[in-house]
């Protein structure tokens, strides 16, 4: 399973690489005023607006630009998904209480044994002589 998520991951990076890439290709190819240098609208990914923006010129590298985006969600939510799902198969380890054994540890008292009928000090406090816990 370790392996598909590695090969899942590698993808998923791949396509962001190359929107990166296409991206950097539509603000090479838009219009100088147009402001898209500050990637704002590529990472909000607002196609019609980089559309709108970019011209026609821009058409193949916004085409590729979409589907590697695209890609790249659907890549990171199978990743996220598989690694839950594999997550979740894994059996729980043993917790200490599920098999019971005797301590033989002198110092730990059983609690059948540990009375705590007697009163103790804890603190003082004005206007109280003894606290009880």
């Amino acid at each position: 399973m370790s392996v598909l998520l590695g090969v899942i991951t590698l993808f998923a990076v791949f396509t962001l690489v190359v929107a990166v890439m296409q991206a950097v290709a539509i603000v090479r190819v838009a219009p100088a005023g147009e402001k898209l240098g500050s990637f704002l609208p590529l990472g909000w990914w607002k196609f019609r607006q980089i559309e709108a923006k970019a011209g026609p010129a821009a058409a193949q590298p916004l085409t590729i630009y979409k589907r590697a985006v695209i890609a790249f969600i659907v890549f990171l939510l199978l990743g996220l998904f598989l690694s839950s799902w594999t997550i979740n198969q894994t059996p729980a380890p043993q917790s200490a209480s599920a098999e019971p054994r005797l301590i033989n540890d002198p110092r730990v008292i059983p609690a059948e044994f540990a009375f705590n009928t007697d009163n103790r000090r804890v603190a003082t406090m004005p206007g109280a002589l003894l606290l009880e816990s």
